[in-house]
């Protein structure tokens, strides 16, 4: 028997999800966030799984929160949904949504559960220089991330792999697994595995600020040094981490360049003296879009983009600006 699925997501990483259920079942509808203003002219454009669905005729409900969701209580039972699958959705289910299906819903969730619940595990598990990367796939309950878990797999790390490159890597390896899991699930031929919550660790949803590097850390980065710890308590970033045991700034900001790409990035502020004067000076933004540790911690950024400019290698940004960093 072919199941009766619908879908929640949002992202365009979770389209391989979106894929295999439309060609290995009956996918009957589609949950996803609204149209968003998007680029300078702020123009309405709709997610990456609405365009997919309206492009294959697949019914597409667009809840802005969670009380527009509950109102889907009318809507969803007439497609007698036998499983839902939630993957990069964004919104919080109510338990009434939740338990509609006649197989309940299961939710892909990347971390070896219950660590690193919440809205940025991969982000989290490249800061934190974890060995592996997870998918967890489990249970929806309301409380967050913490259902019983069906299966679960590892994937090794090479300690170079950037957010975007894990996202697609991570979701194609779910996409791949889980014709198996759903049908296994629905025959009961997979015993769920409650979690151990005493284990539980949570990331934070992730802001524009967090990509932020105070200038003293960077330039303590470049040279290899270490900042005292009362230095990195003041450090939005460091104080975001799951375990503080950083002890570098080279490693962490290195790390974070990999986590935060493509969003938020990584970012500081330096000051330029003006071509107008020789005493005035503005504060620009430098983006550090590729970097390395080199021998003794010290950071090298690789690719870097000053507010306004193009991308330019850090030797090019250093000739352009001489002595940027001697003071």
């Amino acid at each position: 028997m072919i199941l009766n699925t619908i879908f929640f997501g949002s992202s365009n990483y979770c389209l391989p999800i979106l894929d295999l259920l439309r060609n290995n079942f009956h996918l009957l509808a589609v949950i996803t966030k609204p149209d968003r203003p998007t680029g300078r002219k702020q123009i309405l454009t709709p997610s990456a799984v609405k365009k997919y669905a309206l492009s294959h005729n697949i019914q597409v409900f667009t809840p802005s929160d969670r009380d527009e969701l509950l109102l889907l209580r009318k809507s969803i039972p007439d497609h007698s949904p036998d499983l839902a699958v939630v993957a990069d959705y964004g919104i919080i289910i109510p338990k009434t949504i939740i338990n509609l299906p006649k197989y309940k819903t299961i939710n892909i969730h990347f971390s070896r559960l219950p660590r690193l619940r919440g809205a940025a595990p991969v982000q989290h598990t490249i800061l934190l220089g974890e060995k592996s990367a997870w998918i967890s796939i489990f249970l929806m309950e309301e409380k967050l991330d913490t259902g019983d878990i069906l299966w679960q797999k590892e994937l090794k790390l090479e300690g170079v792999e950037t957010s975007d490159f894990l996202y697609h890597r991570l979701f194609d390896i779910a996409a791949d697994n889980l014709p198996e899991i759903i049908d296994k699930c629905a025959q009961g031929k997979i015993k769920p595995v409650k979690q151990d919550h005493s284990k539980a660790t949570y990331t934070k949803r992730l802001t524009k600020e967090d990509g932020f590097i105070p200038f003293p850390f960077f330039k303590l980065a470049l040279e290899g040094g270490k900042p005292t710890e009362a230095q990195l308590y003041s450090w939005l970033l460091y104080n975001s981490l799951i375990s503080k045991h950083h002890t570098d700034c080279a490693t962490l900001i290195e790390r974070a360049v990999r986590a935060f790409s493509p969003w938020p990035g990584v970012w500081t502020i330096i000051k330029l003296k003006t071509q107008m004067s020789k005493v005035k000076s503005e504060e620009k933004r430098l983006k550090i879009l590729k970097a390395h540790i080199e021998p003794a911690a010290r950071l090298v950024p690789d690719l870097v983009q000053l507010e306004g400019k193009n991308p330019v290698s850090w030797k090019q940004f250093l000739t352009a600006y001489p002595g940027l960093f001697q003071n």
